[in-house]
């Protein structure tokens, strides 16, 4: 979206705008295909975030791939059984599941309880200061017992200390993102070509 100014806009700014137009299910789509378009990297997975408006409208025989993880944005779908319906069709295409930004909303547990991900993402207002005395370490560790009953694979998100890693390994998360590990690139294609691959 290109302001008046010739300056783009934040894409938080066009999906609030397309949400209030209801458009967001055809914005989704759109930046969905725009993704897939681009290709799979050499290695590992191609994550596209997806609203639960968009996934549903979107056929997963077309599009899925054993390396696509579908990452779910926003998931307070309100029909959870045509929601539920279109991962699983996903799921038997070959796609796995994700669910972004899952923080202490009891709302977010309850639909990842339904959704059964692969992966959960978990929020970086849990990451953030769990290295600290005063922290919301003990919430952390109890959406992970979430996470391990699901059997989902964890990703802390916003990891920015050492200190906030150091507790993250010490209560079992694996994988994570953020500024302390690695600053956001450009895209896997300009990332591959720098690094002579």
């Amino acid at each position: 979206m290109v302001r008046g100014e010739g300056i783009l806009a934040k894409p938080g700014r066009l999906f609030k705008s397309a949400a209030a137009w209801g458009l967001l299910g055809e914005l989704d789509t759109a930046c969905f295909w725009a993704v897939l378009a681009g290709g799979y990297p050499p290695e590992g997975y191609l994550s596209v975030n997806v609203t639960a408006a968009g996934l549903v409208d979107i056929d997963a025989g077309a599009y899925a791939n054993p390396r696509l993880v579908i990452e779910l944005t926003e998931y307070g779908y309100r029909d959870i059984q045509q929601l539920t319906g279109a991962l699983s069709a996903w799921r038997g295409n070959g796609a796995r599941i994700a669910i972004d930004d899952v923080g202490p909303d009891i709302g977010q547990l309850r639909a990842a309880l339904h959704l059964r991900p692969d992966f959960v993402k978990i929020d970086r207002s849990l990451v953030r200061g769990c290295d600290c005395p005063v922290s919301n370490r003990q919430l952390l560790a109890q959406v992970l017992e979430v996470c391990c009953y699901l059997e989902a694979a964890v990703i802390a998100e916003g990891i920015e200390k050492p200190g906030e890693l150091e507790v993250l390994r010490d209560l079992g998360v694996k994988y994570g993102q953020g500024y302390l590990l690695g600053r956001p690139q450009p895209g896997w294609k300009k990332a591959v070509m720098a690094g002579g691959g």
